[in-house]
């Protein structure tokens, strides 16, 4: 029995009943609505399935010759942990190369600026790493646990501990972590996913995730790419909704596995998950003063995500962290990595946990959490907005304590549920100096896992999508950031966000009231979704007003409708509030009961009389007036038009040729009376042998398993729940013909050896431009780009069998069959 197999047993033999610096009443507090049965379920399913992945593995490791355990040049450690899909050996790996001021955590801990002495005083947070922490280290105080049984002690995780919680008391404080009273679990990454299981079922908040997989196993189409560790992680997120893990971006820009992207497009594994904080690493800023102070490592990994989504989240220090190693109890070291800036980010998380619930007497959501910290974070970046490089900016701690801080006064607060077909709405009015932000965030459901082998897939693993948006009272209406994955050097825009699980609204020079709506696209998973709300640059009254009927729709001649509209009182507040509605369309009646309330509770707004009313929104103003202060919230009436405009087809445009075997169609918006989409893809131009339809809420739909040399035909039309509108025009397009070996047009070409076991070379007198492996059903499986006469190409990641390679200079392309043994 190998090493690594007996740790595993080792590992499933222990309890992880083990938080004890957490009071047993918080725990219960934090874990009372966790689904504890199924999370059970799932710590047992990964347990299982990564036994046998790692079993495998370890067998082919004795046939094939792979290391399972290999010494990093920089300290760090890569450990075999089970196979790829392609068949190649999957390692873990540290991502050292080679805090606390960057990140303004400083300011909150004793002695800093904002006076709230935040040590991380019974907290506690979870770390899995690449072996044994040394807990008997002066810098750790024997505040770390260590849950398993690893084999060796490890620089990188005392390394990663220390920056999470070493304390202050030693090494003249230049070590001193984020948290410097806080404890430890400590795990190695072997089964971490059913460990995170437990650990979050047991009411563990936060963990650290200082590793990903070794980037030289991987094909290209693996980059950014939403796999099953991705998926595992959103799963374990989504079912236990106080559990934030922290994982580092990787530090694999400088590799060279994907040199068309310019730098970009290096994320994998956890680091593509949707709900989690990814960390970049950045060098130290002493004073923050604008963006130009943020300068990024020449080694952190960038995004974005296949489907586009902004990752990595934010930006900590990462460049010559100092900080605990394991030689000895008195031994220290500066590293670098990611593996750096993402304890900086994990440590700081905890500290703010303990502020909210210093203050609240409970702890936040994942999705507050997370929200929090992106919504507070410093620009970073040459243009404003969020990109693929720094994230949404600069980690800022004493920010994101300062909203917690002044939460009913000068910032906002929100953890709400959104129903099916709800809108959620209330307004707010601008302070008149600050910028007005607010932003959501929700922890999403996990997303379905692509087939693999299609590089930049750009179909969302949202599956939840909500939508925020900000207007004011001269009809503006703001829409938040987002990010042009196909473009991704280019600055952030805004609009119509449908692939992240945040989403940001800025209103520079805000003046006035603004009405803020939450709302959301399609089916709702489960039949709803929590979400987070965060608002700052807001002056907050005593007293406030909403409504989760925010926006209800009718077919014409619908006469009546009622909106329950909530009222809540600011702490300690007192009075009575009385309500009033104005603004009614022309022969429309409204009655508010009760009118008036003394205390919390929900009014309703009844209104009837519109069965004569034109399509169109209708805008009602209910005001709630108290002594000193007036709300108002602003429900609409929308009334469809059964008459709906026709699609606009965009792409693939008519009459293609030679399109891929999987597809993306695009048309135009409907305007805002199409509720969604049918979308039907025939052989024939008649549409009497289908292909495939579905019916979407979105403008786009993706096809997969197309037949090659085949023609087809499209349509789409608009749709809502007053009527059907017509078909689009038929647009028809081509796929590509079935691979063959062609003639040799690049002059001098070879190809050698065929057969090969690893590494093929590609020569030509010729300058070779791409080269691009397809399987013999034409799928592409790897496309590497060059620009030179001598070409080596790994092929470890190819299983044993037929391949083509098409190599392309200029204007010829020849394509040859290969063997590979």
């Amino acid at each position: 029995m190998s090493k690594l197999s007996l740790i595993f047993i080792l590992v499933l033999s222990l309890s992880f009943s083990f938080l004890t610096a957490q009071t047993p009443e918080e725990r219960a507090k934090i874990i009372s609505n966790y689904n504890l049965p199924l999370l059970n379920k799932l710590e047992q399913q990964y347990a299982k399935e990564f036994k046998a992945d790692h079993e495998e593995a370890l067998r082919l490791a004795a046939l094939k010759g792979w290391e399972e355990v290999i010494k990093l040049p920089d300290g760090g450690i890569a450990i075999l942990v089970g196979v790829l899909e392609d068949g190649s050996p999957k390692y873990y790996e540290t991502h050292n190369r080679g805090a606390g001021i960057t990140t303004r955590t400083n300011l909150v801990q004793t002695g800093g600026s904002s006076g709230l002495d935040l040590n991380g005083e019974n907290m506690i947070g979870g770390v899995w790493d690449g072996g044994r922490t040394r807990a008997s280290h002066v810098l750790l105080q024997n505040r770390v646990t260590q849950i398993d049984n690893p084999y060796q002690l490890n620089d990188h995780a005392t390394h990663v501990s220390g920056t999470m919680i070493g304390t202050g008391d030693v090494a003249n404080g230049a070590a001193k972590g984020m948290a410097p009273e806080a404890e430890l679990l400590a795990h190695d990454f072997l089964n971490d996913e059913a460990e995170m299981t437990a650990a979050a079922a047991d009411g563990l908040l936060i963990s650290n995730h200082s590793y990903g997989l070794k980037i030289e196993q991987l094909p290209l189409w693996y980059l950014g790419y939403y796999d099953q560790n991705a998926r595992n992680l959103d799963n374990i997120a989504y079912n236990a909704p106080y559990y934030l893990p922290v994982v580092s971006a990787g530090n694999d820009r400088q590799s060279g596995q994907n040199p068309g992207d310019y730098g970009y497009d290096y994320l994998t594994d956890k680091g593509v998950s949707k709900n989690s904080i990814v960390s970049a690493a950045v060098f130290e800023v002493l004073n923050y003063t604008g963006p130009s102070n943020v300068i990024m490592s020449n080694f952190s990994s960038w995004g974005p995500t296949d489907d586009g989504r902004i990752k990595p989240d934010l930006s900590a220090k990462g460049v010559n962290t100092y900080s605990s190693t394991a030689f000895s109890n008195h031994s220290y070291a500066y590293f670098s990595g990611t593996s750096m800036s993402a304890p900086n980010t994990s440590g700081s998380l905890l500290l703010l946990q303990q502020h909210y619930n210093n203050v609240n007497s409970s702890y936040m959501l994942s999705s507050t959490l997370r929200g929090l910290v992106l919504h507070t974070a410093d620009e970073a970046g040459g243009t404003p907005g969020p990109d693929y490089r720094f994230g949404w900016g600069l980690m800022n701690t004493a920010r994101a304590a300062d909203v917690i801080t002044n939460n009913g006064v000068t910032s906002l607060i929100l953890e709400e549920e959104l129903a099916q077909d709800e809108v959620y709405t209330f307004s707010v009015k601008a302070d008149d100096l600050n910028t007005l932000m607010v932003s959501i965030t929700w922890t999403d459901p996990a997303g379905t896992t692509p087939g693999g082998g299609i590089n930049d897939l750009r179909t969302p693993m949202l599956v939840n999508d909500l939508d925020l948006r900000i207007s004011d009272d001269g009809g503006n209406t703001f829409y938040p950031w987002m990010l042009n994955p196909d473009v991704p050097s280019s600055g952030a825009t805004t609009g119509d966000n449908i692939v992240d699980n945040i989403e940001k609204v800025e209103v520079a020079n805000a003046s006035g009231e603004y009405i803020i709506r939450v709302s959301h696209k399609g089916e709702l998973r489960n039949g709803s979704q929590v979400f987070s709300l965060i608002a700052t640059g807001i002056d907050r009254e005593s007293f406030a007003v909403s409504s989760h009927q925010g926006y209800q729709e009718f077919c014409p001649g619908a006469d009546t409708t009622t909106y329950d509209i909530d009222l809540a009182f600011g702490e300690g507040f007192t009075d009575t509030i009385n309500f009033s509605v104005s603004d009614l369309p022309n022969g429309v009646n409204a009655t508010i009961t009760p009118n008036t309330l003394s205390a919390e509770g929900t009014v309703v707004l009844t209104v009837n009389g519109f069965q004569n009313l034109a399509p169109g929104d209708y805008q009602i103003k209910v005001t709630a007036t108290g002594t000193n202060e007036t709300v108002n919230v602003y429900p609409i009436l929308h009334i469809n038009n059964p008459q709906l405009d026709g699609v606009d087809l965009l792409s693939p445009a008519d009459d293609a040729i030679d399109q891929p075997l999987v597809m993306t169609f695009d048309w135009e918006d409907a305007g805002m009376d199409a509720e969604n989409y049918d979308f039907q893809l025939a052989t024939d131009a008649n549409f009497g042998t289908i292909f495939t339809e579905t019916t979407t809420t979105e403008t786009s739909v993706t096809i997969r398993n197309l037949t090659r040399g085949t023609e087809y035909f499209w349509h789409v039309r608009a749709k809502n729940t007053c009527g059907d509108g017509d078909y689009s025009e038929v647009f028809s397009f081509t796929t590509e013909e079935i691979v063959g070996i062609s003639e040799n047009s690049i002059d001098g070409l070879v190809v050698y050896p065929n057969p090969t076991s690893s590494v093929l070379t590609i020569q030509a007198n010729d300058v070779l431009d791409t080269v691009e492996i397809l399987n013999v059903l034409g799928q592409s499986l790897m496309t590497k780009t060059f620009r030179g006469n001598n070409i080596q190409l790994n092929t470890n990641s190819l299983r044993a069998g037929n391949y083509f390679v098409k190599i392309t200079s200029e204007n010829k392309v020849t394509i040859k069959r290969i063997v590979k043994i």
